[in-house]
């Protein structure tokens, strides 16, 4: 990536009004951690969005509110009942990089290893965005699949990501495996779960890394709707089901063993969801 001028604004107007005259040439940028893996010959006008007034995390009665500029390292240090995405920034590359990389940064450009794409694919939320005014699309919307997020984030500036906050009867599971501590993700896996009166009246499967761009598993979340919300639930799950998806192993891995991966990964979240939903243990 060739950056030829860089542009500070203090104002989201500001940014949107310099990006606008840009085009294709403007390059919106906070943490810039995922500029290295970006290959552009044209040169760049970087938009450094890191003086605006997006970094705070605010608890609303059913959600949190997070600043697209937010770091990892923020989402790592929250602490609040119902807040979950700590749990995904400690398993997020080192503690060097979880000071710089932004919430904003790790969604709206996504490569296979990013984890947060699939942690909000479980969750669910919207995504506040700005152009001359504000709009709001949801997550489901934005990351259906590469074209629509490419639409999404076209042109704009994410200003706010929203997420639930998790109440008495919804759980949440986040299992990561890497070859290395730092390492890029081999397969990562969330999922949410929400539970009336001991059934499954709501579930969401998503994963990573295992394909270019976060997927849900739709016929293991209508398997599980309506079960008994007990860890033995993952029985009703026919794995036979991945065989129809184009995996892509990484590092080495076999065909075989990146399914037999992702079926282990995909038990754990649904094991910690369940258990934090029926007030156990996660």
């Amino acid at each position: 990536m060739k950056i030829n001028d860089f542009f500070l604004p203090t104002k989201i107007s500001e940014a949107y009004a310099r990006l606008k005259k840009e085009g294709n040439s403007a390059w919106l940028m906070a943490g810039g951690t995922s500029t290295a893996f970006v290959k552009s010959t044209s040169p760049k006008t970087a938009i450094d969005l890191t003086r605006l007034p997006l970094r705070g995390i605010t608890r609303k009665s059913d959600h949190f509110r997070i600043g697209a500029c937010a770091t990892v390292c923020d989402l790592m240090e929250y602490k609040a009942e119902g807040w979950v995405l700590d749990r995904v920034a400690r398993r997020f590359v080192n503690q060097h990089v979880r000071n710089i990389s932004t919430l904003g940064g790790n969604i709206s450009r996504v490569f296979y290893w990013s984890d947060f794409p699939v942690a909000l694919r479980a969750l669910e939320g919207t995504l506040t965005m700005r152009t001359s005014k504000e709009s709001k699309v949801k997550i489901s919307e934005a990351f259906h699949n590469m074209l629509a997020h490419r639409g999404a984030f076209k042109d704009v500036i994410l200003e706010y990501i929203d997420v639930p906050r998790l109440t008495k009867g919804m759980g949440f599971g986040y299992s990561k495996e890497t070859r290395t501590s730092e390492g890029f993700s081999t397969a990562t896996v969330a999922v949410f779960v929400k539970v009336d009166k001991g059934l499954i009246s709501d579930v969401r499967i998503a994963a990573g890394s295992v394909f270019p761009f976060p997927m849900r598993f739709l016929k293991m979340e209508e398997a599980l709707t309506g079960e008994k919300a007990e860890v033995g639930c993952i029985r009703k799950i026919d794995f036979k089901d991945l065989d129809r998806y184009a995996l892509t192993p990484r590092e080495g891995m076999t065909l075989d063993y990146c399914k037999h991966l992702l079926k282990v990964k995909i038990s754990d979240g649904i094991a910690q969801a369940v258990a934090e939903a029926t007030g156990g243990s996660r």
